[in-house]
């Protein structure tokens, strides 16, 4: 049986991983621009971006095959614990940053006249299809980027466990700082759009230097 995709091209081409990340990045673009969201929806939504990372993480946590030195026990043992730690810890990460970007959100809507936070994302249909897009397109990326080539059978339970959080940290601690900054000196709304261009740079620089793109085969 012949397969009409090309495996190892497709996960071995960069230009595919810089797509998933551009067009992610152009989500929040898009509701600025088509949609009237300000900084407060694409606040929520880099949350919800947060959370999506941390679920896709636990299957990577379970699956993978290598024990940590010195760790004595079976494998799904020890990867069931790392996960209930991950669960728990990741967890409080997720509350603390919701904790900084909800009354930021708050402020912009406030600043806009009125509105509930809620009104204007959850419960909003045009917001949850970006989050649902979000979620496709990181799911996308983790199958072709780990799951087909076969990253679990290096990995270890603690090192995937560690790896969103220098990601998620770097990129929305930076853009908490430039929305807080945007309403500290009232900028106008499009000025969302710089940080959305941010994100993307720092996301695509992230990429490079973990080995996701390899600019020699662009």
């Amino acid at each position: 049986m012949v397969l009409p995709v090309d495996i190892r091209r497709l996960t071995s081409d960069p230009r595919l991983t810089i797509a998933v990340i551009v067009i992610g990045n152009l989500i929040p673009v898009f509701g600025v621009l088509f949609l009237g969201w300000d900084a407060a929806q694409v606040l929520i939504l880099y949350w919800a971006e947060t959370v999506i990372v941390g679920l896709l993480t636990l299957p990577r946590i379970v699956a993978a095959q290598r024990l940590p030195v010195g760790v004595s026990g079976g494998r799904l043992a020890n990867a069931l614990f790392v996960a209930v730690f991950f669960v728990l810890h990741y967890g409080v990460f997720c509350v603390g940053h919701l904790t900084f970007a909800l009354p930021l959100a708050e402020d912009f809507i406030a600043a806009e006249g009125g509105g509930g936070v809620w009104d204007r994302t959850f419960g909003d249909p045009a917001f949850l299809w970006a989050v649902l897009a979000t979620a496709v397109l990181h799911v996308v990326g983790q199958t072709r980027d780990w799951w087909m080539q076969g990253r679990w059978r290096q990995a270890s339970p603690t090192l995937e466990m560690f790896k969103p959080y220098g990601r998620i940290f770097v990129l929305h601690l930076t853009v908490l700082i430039g929305a807080w900054l945007m309403l500290v000196f009232k900028a106008p709304a499009w000025v969302v759009l710089i940080l959305c261009l941010g994100k993307a740079m720092l996301e695509l620089a992230g990429a490079v230097l973990t080995g996701r793109i390899d600019p020699r085969r662009l």
